[in-house]
């Protein structure tokens, strides 16, 4: 299987709107249906390798229901490929591989972090809800484990299992296959009703991609952290305990594009609740501008693919004459994290915050972990250039 392959791509139009309507191309009509007719019919398209920040949004504009977003990521690595230029690199940040930053990371917790991530590799017991914490989420292992709010969750989260989103999104499908379907074995082994998502991301690609674009669906309900914080909230079970005073934009996930506008109202519920004002950006829910974490794709440039897409998201949260970014993407947030000084914009991130604003005290924030990520990058600094997608896999 291959991405090509999740959509019919015979029943396209070559209407062009995906790339009229993207937030980031914004072609016009005449060029859009020449770009899309070139991609397709020939598998290359310069314009839309070098501009593409592979957010989903296209995803929501075809009248067909196809899925762009899928199909330009193929098409991107198979020139790749071609050229010889896929970076080593990018199998280093999937879970599960020899060499991952997050087996990194993880050896860099303290003994006392360690011990909980080896208890959450453990099946919980039967339970009408778990609460499943991936790869970043571990890194916030203590609080999580400590907090009043999330106590009557039992917690689930080995360090080796991920829902797949990395290697998803960087354009490795046959990684993304190996370590889903390692997922898979291990989720189902619970015995629960809802499975509680800690991270959005997880969220999404076990509620939505999984389902409905791998073709597998889990025995149990999923729900996002903050869907079950909203309703603990709404039936009276936790309050707001120290509100917060805070005038914010709001940096938004690609994946919120995915899961539509009823999850983007629960973040702008929760946001609201705690005493936060939302100021809106020009882009935002299904058209939200990108992180520019996988721009790399297109650069194979971390740090210039970061620069050139967040100045676009920093400079709309200036024009609205505010300077603070609340973030609910965790990779997002690590993302922004390491430019966004450089701008003058603060950022906050929403589990932390909402754990605190609910009573929890978060003694080890996610904004204080961002060093994890330098050291591990660091093990590895001469990583090659190299051919990895028809190899890789993550280890069984």
């Amino acid at each position: 299987m291959s991405y090509t392959q999740l959509s019919d791509w015979s029943k396209c139009t070559y209407c062009g709107d995906c790339l009229v309507k993207c937030p980031v191309m914004q072609m016009e009509k005449p060029a859009a249906v020449e770009e899309i007719t070139a991609l397709l019919k020939t598998g290359h398209s310069e314009k839309i390798f070098s501009e593409c920040t592979f957010c989903f949004s296209c995803n929501n504009y075809c009248p067909e229901g196809l899925r762009p977003h899928e199909m330009i990521l193929e098409k991107m690595m198979d020139s790749r490929k071609k050229l010889g230029k896929v970076s080593a690199v990018l199998p280093y940040l999937f879970n599960g591989m020899e060499k991952s930053i997050w087996k990194d990371i993880y050896a860099m917790l303290s003994a006392k972090e360690r011990s909980i991530l080896d208890r959450w590799s453990e099946t919980p017991p039967p339970s009408k809800e778990v609460l499943w914490v991936g790869c970043i989420g571990r890194i916030s292992c203590y609080d999580i484990d400590n907090s009043e709010i999330l106590k009557e969750l039992p917690k689930y989260g080995p360090r080796d299992l991920c829902c797949g989103e990395l290697a998803y999104r960087l354009g490795s499908w046959k990684a993304y296959a190996a370590t889903i379907e390692k997922t898979i074995r291990s989720l189902e082994k619970l015995s629960v009703e809802r499975l509680v998502c800690y991270c959005g991301s997880c969220y999404n690609y076990l509620s939505n991609i999984l389902p409905n674009v791998y073709g597998h669906k889990l025995p149990f309900k999923l729900v996002s952290l903050y869907e079950w914080l909203n309703e603990k909230k709404k039936s009276g079970q936790i309050q707001v305990k120290n509100p917060i005073t805070l005038k914010t934009t709001i940096h938004e996930s690609c994946y919120v594009s995915e899961l539509g506008e009823e999850f983007a109202r629960t973040l702008r519920d929760l946001y609201t609740s705690i005493g936060a004002e939302i100021v809106e950006l020009p882009h935002h829910g299904d058209c939200n501008l990108s992180c520019g974490a996988v721009s790399v794709l297109r650069t194979l440039n971390l740090p210039k693919s970061l620069f050139k897409e967040q100045r676009k998201k920093y400079a709309e949260v200036k024009q609205t004459g505010n300077r603070d970014m609340a973030v609910n993407c965790p990779g997002c947030f690590v993302t922004l994290a390491f430019t966004h000084r450089l701008s003058g914009i603060r950022l906050h991130y929403l589990p932390d915050m909402l754990l605190k604003a609910f009573g929890d005290t978060v003694t080890k924030p996610l904004s204080r972990r961002i060093h994890l990520f330098v050291r591990a990058s660091m093990k590895h600094p001469s990583l090659p250039f190299t051919h990895v997608d028809a190899e890789v896999s993550p280890k069984s």
